[in-house]
């Protein structure tokens, strides 16, 4: 079932991921009147990794309403301070991330969530960024994908930063564009070269994809 060419439900929800969609789907989709293509290109199961660029903090709920397999992805860990809300989050699919330290847990669990056969979503630019540019690719997701042996999904997302800007709100159109598979298939074995290999590759991809948005 959809509704504006976006999932009501996806393969694998839960039931409060279904509600949370179902409320994301008719304000983002009806009220910024987002609409997505390529969302397809996604596999139908197995290990995923979503590479996107970020632009405001409502991204992971944007790009979470596209798609019909729920995802997973890191978030500060300043999210998971406050009781409630961690257990909001956590069971929206976010786990938590030192961003100002080299947190081995986070990659730990981005490695079984992949092993699981999930799908991971990451902003591999490592921050917000609102001046059009796609920044380049931090090497760990090109370590989590050739590690993971998954299949690398591009996507951008478009609109996001005009929806609060200059202290005011605003109604922006939207967008998410998604491309086909990242081939990553003649990197083989493990080592800083591979992983930049694979992060350059996956950069050029959304690079391409946010030009034609």
């Amino acid at each position: 079932m959809r509704l504006w060419g976006l999932p009501l439900r996806g393969n694998g929800d839960t039931a409060l991921y279904t509600v949370v969609r179902w409320i994301v789907v008719l304000i983002f989709g009806g009220l910024y009147r987002c609409r997505a293509r390529g969302a397809e290109h996604l596999p139908a199961s197995g290990p995923a990794v979503i590479v996107v660029n970020h632009q405001a903090n409502l991204d992971p709920l944007v790009l979470g309403m596209v798609f019909d397999r729920p995802l997973r992805f890191m978030a500060k860990k300043e999210l998971f301070k406050f009781g409630p809300l961690a257990k909001v989050v956590t069971a929206l699919g976010a786990f938590p991330i030192d961003r100002g330290a080299g947190d081995r847990a986070a990659l730990e669990q981005s490695l079984a969530v992949l092993k699981a056969g999930g799908v991971l979503m990451m902003f591999p630019e490592g921050h917000r960024y609102r001046d059009g540019r796609v920044h380049e690719f931090m090497p760990g997701v090109g370590m989590l994908a050739v590690r993971g042996r998954a299949v690398v999904v591009p996507a951008v997302s478009w609109g996001t930063p005009l929806m609060w800007k200059d202290g005011r709100p605003g109604f922006p159109a939207l967008r998410v564009q998604v491309g086909p598979p990242v081939d990553l298939s003649d990197l083989e074995g493990r080592g800083s070269k591979v992983y930049a290999e694979a992060a350059a590759r996956m950069h050029a991809a959304v690079s391409e994809l946010y030009e034609r948005v």
